[in-house]
């Protein structure tokens, strides 16, 4: 097994749109655990100068390889909210190429679309990740591709081009495996094989659903078909100060006083 544990700081917060839905689809709390996922497969595809025809395998094979991840609030609080953007429409519609000069009302569009505001308590809006691996290695097309500290902190958005982070801190470990009772403050995913057994505080925690990221196959059809979809805790701050966590029964990871709920295949 290896861990890391990467802290990551917004510029103002992010965009993550739900593939195959409307133009007016709605943001998430935190960004979906996938686009975290791409968001490293992005670096290790340019690194191992990997065509963008391969960028859905990699991500597949970095699935398979997953354990475990999660997210917490290191100083800021989400806030969903949508607004109209312009967009350049790009078809051909009767023959006729847009945008085009002399149509302007068929060459733009303005849909409202979600955002995720990262309102910070204190400097700028941090998020913490925890994402554990079976191994350091994955297999893409029989050759070896390792996954290392540098690919972290190479990341520089996660989600859409206007989601810029940087990296403020990456830790590699080996993580304890632990089961039983476990209470931990990061997200996890709710299957019958985790038993939630308290929240402190309630209302720091709510539902958000994500495409499964232990099984990452085809997101468009996944969320269209209502398939292959995991509800996940999360946690929300509601104050700088304030305290949660989540008991939960089941497996987890440990890294000092980090822990995190793993996934049971």
């Amino acid at each position: 097994m290896i861990g890391f544990i990467v802290d990551t700081e917004f510029v103002w917060g992010f965009q993550a749109r739900i593939v195959g839905l409307s133009k007016t689809s709605p943001s998430f709390y935190y960004p979906p655990p996938t686009t975290f996922l791409g968001a490293l497969a992005e670096v290790v595809a340019k690194d191992k100068v990997l065509g963008e025809g391969v960028g859905r395998k990699l991500m597949t094979k970095l699935s398979e390889n997953l354990l475990a991840i999660g997210v917490r609030p290191l100083n800021c609080r989400p806030i969903k909210y949508e607004d109209l953007n312009r967009v350049l429409t790009i078809k051909i519609t009767s023959g006729v190429l847009y945008p085009n000069p002399t149509d302007f009302a068929k060459s733009f569009d303005s849909p409202a679309r979600g955002k995720t505001i990262l309102a910070s308590f204190s400097d700028s809006p941090k998020l913490r990740w925890f994402v554990v691996f079976k191994a350091n290695q994955i297999e893409l097309d029989r050759k070896q591709i390792e996954i290392n500290k540098d690919n972290f902190w190479k990341i520089h958005r996660i989600g859409s081009k206007e989601s810029i982070v940087s990296i403020v801190d990456v830790k590699v470990f080996e993580p304890e495996k632990i089961e039983g009772e476990i209470k931990t403050t990061y997200s996890f995913p709710v299957t019958k094989n985790i038993e939630v057994i308290d929240e402190v505080w309630k209302r720091n925690w709510v539902y958000e659903v994500y495409i499964n990221p232990f099984n990452f196959s085809n997101p468009i059809k996944d969320y269209i078909g209502g398939k292959n979809l995991l509800p996940f805790k999360i946690p929300i701050m509601h104050s700088a100060k304030g305290k949660y966590y989540c008991l939960v029964n089941g497996i987890g990871y440990k890294f000092g006083d980090e822990v995190l709920i793993g996934w049971l295949r």
